[in-house]
């Protein structure tokens, strides 16, 4: 995506640069003050590649822009475009021998950035059938490992058994837990054991819909793994380091149901 911005922002400046440098006074005073200073820098020595640091930093731009767009055409197929002819667009404006107006310029500008949303729009869109379809590859293949789906696809194992009589929380509870969050490639993103600290929630929300559901089936003491999907979880968006249309996977044990002496403390404290 940063490339894609900087390629638009390019095609943007090089069809509006002209009318920029007329209104632009400051820039324009600036840039003639500047002149000895570029000058003085031509005359530093050159490398092996016979090129001063001033020509590197010309030619380095010119490569930079073409990497950009280059790198669009080869991830958008749909963009379909010429190099041939942004290299002769680009010759020609750097000639003044340009073959458009600077109106119709902008308009190009304009109808490349419709077409890169549309193909990026598209590729989004693959990418997640793509992931879609991978999921539910994972999901059913996942079941041969000795997990139970609920009616919602939430998937879960018995790790550890809760001592007998043990309680089971009402959804109106609040319990603490040891959790560990893992990415089906076993990749941790979580874990209130690294911090050493126990998790406290209520069951009646604040968390993601597999957890709510997962945490009902269990007893005080007993462990479970559950394979969450991705709609039971942060669905498309996703957030910060994890990736839309994620399945997660964690590793929970129930340590208690908070009593509602201690929970009226605490909010009274």
């Amino acid at each position: 995506m940063k490339k894609t911005s900087i390629a638009l922002v390019i095609a943007l400046a090089l069809t509006g640069c002209k009318e920029e440098a007329k209104e632009d006074a400051a820039a324009a005073q600036a840039k003639s003050e500047s002149k000895e200073v570029v000058a003085a820098t031509k005359t530093q020595t050159t490398d092996e590649s016979g090129l001063s640091d001033q020509d590197k930093l010309a030619y380095g731009v010119g490569a930079s822009m073409a990497n950009n767009i280059s790198s669009l055409n080869d991830t958008y197929k749909a963009l379909d475009i010429d190099m041939e002819m942004v290299k002769k667009g680009f010759n020609d404006q750097i000639a003044k021998q340009s073959q458009m107006s600077e109106e119709e310029m902008m308009q190009q500008a304009q109808i490349f950035g419709q077409k890169l949303h549309f193909a990026q729009k598209q590729a989004a869109e693959e990418e997640k059938e793509a992931k879609l379809a991978e999921n539910k590859k994972f999901l059913e293949e996942n079941l041969n490992k000795g997990f139970t789906a609920t009616e919602s696809g939430l998937q879960y194992k018995l790790v550890q058994a809760a001592p007998e009589g043990a309680a089971k929380p009402a959804e109106t509870d609040t319990v603490r837990v040891h959790y560990t969050g893992t990415f089906t490639d076993g990749k941790k993103f979580d874990s209130s054991l690294d911090r050493g600290q126990a998790f406290e929630f209520s069951l009646s929300g604040g968390v993601i819909q597999g957890w709510l559901e997962g945490v009902k089936l269990m007893e005080v003491g007993s462990k479970y793994q559950f394979v969450i999907p991705s709609d039971l979880a942060y669905g498309p968006v996703g957030r910060p380091g994890m990736p839309g249309n994620s399945i997660l996977v964690f590793d929970i044990e129930l340590l208690e149901i908070v009593s509602p002496e201690e929970e009226a403390q605490r909010q009274e404290g």
